[in-house]
């Protein structure tokens, strides 16, 4: 069956300076529910919000580019969910929601403008338009607020809100105001093919953020962003919690990103839980951080059940980061265990390269609550770029000093198999752990010209096998007994003298 198209040009658009808001939304409202496609042809098309309904397919043109105004006075008050609260803040560009089988297609450009709206969030609040302030002081009256809230109620570029079975493909996504597209509390969504474009610099200009929502596929896209490009969240705190809607069954594949403040990134967002999460045969250039995992005391949720494969990461500050401890101290003592508390567990990392990085990986987990399942197979490191080539916090956890090799604190079990890490000369540890349970080494590989390869400090099972020994009677590992009550080393189907190689202050527990 052909689909009945309206091309917008029939509703009355003129070739002036006048927007085609109208046009557009009439050809819309026409098409929801009766089902067909509305058509941009080629052309420019400036416009205010869009709202788009169900059984709707919105093709634009090779040629089309449609325009979102920079005036915030056309954008009225919605509520929807930002950055994990459900509050008011400006109708989204191009709104999708509470509906279903609508397709945004076409060779077309979608452009937020959002340089007008980035402007106002390096203004002093006391310095923004009269009506913009009291804009604002109405939208918040409502809305929560936390110490890193900026003006972060401004218009995402795609809001697909409520929804289930929408497709976008094909389409290039630009200058957003606020986040680039964003799928919340949506069921069975793809996105194909799709150009997503942030500058560097724009503020809060992720790429896709999927959002407490399932079945969610992203392929053979290109993300080249202003922060996190692929970003997963599930809500912020007892709100979070209390609506407990998980984002799981997520597919991220084929897909490019250049630039941005992560590859891949799951929250901190992670009250309602996020889990089955695949993300295979990817490309990370000059990110900020590869594949990230943030959350922090106070956020709860469970991040589980995640797999990264066959993914290569180059110029990258900190490929590797899970962090229980974001923007906040990573020395603490422990505190009980609530629902407050989050928890990552069993996260593998398979087949991945990363070249010209500054930090290999940062991993820590609670004292409270260690992180447990975190597995690394055939993985190699080349951790030799200088620090100061972009002076990052690997993390982004306080009290924490950047250092080459890999970090790991507070994780119930550890596993690094067929993995190579290569730091500069004279340049530290290629791997530290502290204050966890478990530690295994199989086929760990460490490139340093001094020092042991490894320094284990409060590691209460530390299991080596089918390493090498250095053959110059220097240590491979440093064993510190820390806080651990019955520290241990089992070694096993190592090659040369390892139980030389581990020099510990407990030599009693190292057992051949």
């Amino acid at each position: 069956m052909t689909l009945e198209q309206r091309n917008v040009r029939d509703y009355g658009i003129d070739d002036d300076d006048s927007l085609d808001t109208a046009a557009i939304q009439a050809a819309l409202d026409d098409c929801a529910g009766e089902g067909g496609e509305v058509y941009l042809p080629p052309g420019t098309y400036r416009s205010a919000p869009l709202r788009v309904g169900d059984d709707t397919t919105f093709r634009l043109a090779n040629g089309a580019e449609l325009r979102f105004v920079q005036d915030f006075t056309e954008f009225p008050t919605v509520e929807s969910r930002w950055e994990g609260w459900d509050q008011d803040g400006f109708h989204p560009c191009l709104h999708v929601a509470d509906a279903s089988n609508v397709t945004i297609t076409g060779e077309g450009v979608i452009d937020g403008g959002g340089s007008y709206w980035w402007e106002f969030v390096s203004l002093p609040p006391e310095e923004y338009p009269a009506e913009l302030a009291e804009r604002l002081e109405e939208i918040r009256r409502g809305n929560q607020q936390d110490e890193v809230s900026t003006f972060t109620v401004r218009p995402p570029l795609l809001q697909i809100d409520g929804c289930e079975n929408v497709t976008v493909s094909g389409v290039t996504l630009r200058n957003s105001p606020f986040w680039n597209t964003h799928v919340v509390y949506s069921d069975d969504v793809t996105i194909h093919d799709v150009s997503i474009q942030n500058p560097p610099d724009a503020p809060n200009g992720d790429g896709i953020d999927i959002d407490s929502s399932r079945f969610v596929r992203v392929s053979d896209t290109h993300i080249d962003a202003g922060d996190d490009a692929i970003c997963l969240k599930s809500g912020k705190d007892e709100q979070g919690r209390e609506v407990g809607r998980p984002t799981e069954n997520v597919v991220v594949t084929n897909c490019t990103v250049e630039h941005g403040h992560g590859g891949v990134v799951i929250g901190s967002e992670t009250a309602g839980d996020v889990r089955h999460v695949t993300v295979t045969n990817c490309t990370f250039t000059d990110t900020d951080r590869g594949i990230r995992i943030k959350s922090k005391r106070g956020r709860g949720g469970t991040v589980e059940d995640l797999r990264f494969d066959t993914i290569v990461m180059r110029r990258v500050a900190c490929p590797f980061v899970i962090n229980g401890y974001y923007q906040t101290d990573i020395d603490s003592e422990p505190e009980p265990v609530t629902e407050a508390t989050p928890n990552v567990r069993n996260v593998d990392f398979h087949h991945i390269t990363a070249e010209e990085v500054e930090s290999a990986a940062f991993l820590a987990g609670l004292p409270e609550q260690r992180f447990e399942g975190i597995s690394f197979t055939d993985v190699d490191i080349d951790a030799t770029r200088p620090f100061d080539a972009s002076d990052l916090s690997p993390a982004m956890a306080k009290g924490y000093d950047q250092r080459h090799g890999v970090f790991c604190k507070s994780l119930g079990s550890v596993s690094f198999r067929d993995v190579r890490v290569t730091v500069p000369d004279g340049s530290g540890t290629p791997l530290t752990a502290e204050a966890s349970s478990t530690v295994v080494l199989d086929g760990f590989e460490a490139e340093s010209d001094e020092g042991p390869a490894v320094e284990a400090a409060g590691v209460e099972n530390l299991r080596i096998g089918g390493c090498v020994a250095p053959d110059d009677g220097e240590p491979f590992a440093r064993v510190r007994d820390g806080e651990a009550d019955e520290p241990s080393v089992l070694l096993a189907g190592n090659y040369g003298d390892m139980d030389e190689a581990v020099v510990s202050v407990q030599p009693e527990t190292v057992e051949q």
